[in-house]
């Protein structure tokens, strides 16, 4: 986690900053990474740097959790529309994602967390610990949304949390496809190809819409 010296910077140097570490993640490969073009883009020193991050696994992890938040954040604006319908709200997220997919903030946090080797990179265990019980704080926001008649009685409270957990699964492995599919568009002028690209990814939709509903069957949901 970031220092207090770090939080308690003018909102404008720590905008610059953060900034500065996302485009730097998101266009190099986590072994390329260099703390040096972000204190260059960032304008600090580099021992300024140091007293704000203890390296560049916190740095991630804390880029990470912004990035959750502010997902998990929209999401809770979703399921207020809805009334605390989860799994109508989960396909509505996804699906309202994947249509700004174009615009630059989402193609960042995309490729920050595609390009960091999250899923396989052993030295970042410690952020992927870290995250674990952030999400598990995210779980139990989200099943506070939730009305209390909209599970079975018979479910228990780690069952929902769950079943809640494996959605965002489903969903963070669809956007991840519909992300990769977009980057193997770029530079494509055939717009033969451009329409089997996008329909692939009406696919993904498809298919993650009937995994949410299934598990939701699953969990007592729906007859």
């Amino acid at each position: 986690m970031p220092t207090l010296r770090f939080l308690n910077l003018e909102e404008e140097k720590r905008r610059r900053i953060l900034e500065a570490a996302k485009k730097e993640f998101s266009s190099y490969d986590y072994d390329k990474v260099s703390i040096n073009r972000i204190i260059q883009e960032s304008e600090i020193s580099r021992g300024a740097f140091y007293t704000y991050f203890p390296d560049k696994d916190d740095l991630l992890v804390y880029l990470f959790e912004a990035e959750e938040d502010k997902a998990v954040g929209h999401f809770m604006e979703i399921m207020a529309r809805n009334n605390g319908n989860f799994f109508q709200s989960i396909q509505e997220w996804v699906i309202e994602i994947v249509k700004i997919r174009k615009k630059q903030i989402v193609q960042d946090s995309f490729a920050m967390f595609y390009r960091s080797g999250f899923l396989k990179n052993l030295s970042l265990a410690s952020m992927k610990s870290h995250m674990d019980r952030g999400r598990r704080d995210n779980i139990d926001v989200v099943l506070e949304a939730i009305p209390k008649d909209y599970f079975p009685k018979t479910l228990s409270e780690e069952e929902k949390g769950i079943g809640i957990q494996t959605a965002f699964s489903l969903a963070s492995l669809s956007l991840l496809q519909s992300f990769s599919i977009e980057k193997r568009k770029e530079g494509i002028s055939d717009p033969e190809d451009d329409k089997e690209q996008e329909a692939f990814i009406e696919q993904i939709l498809y298919v993650f819409q009937k995994q949410i509903q299934l598990l939701e069957k699953a969990l007592g949901g729906k007859e």
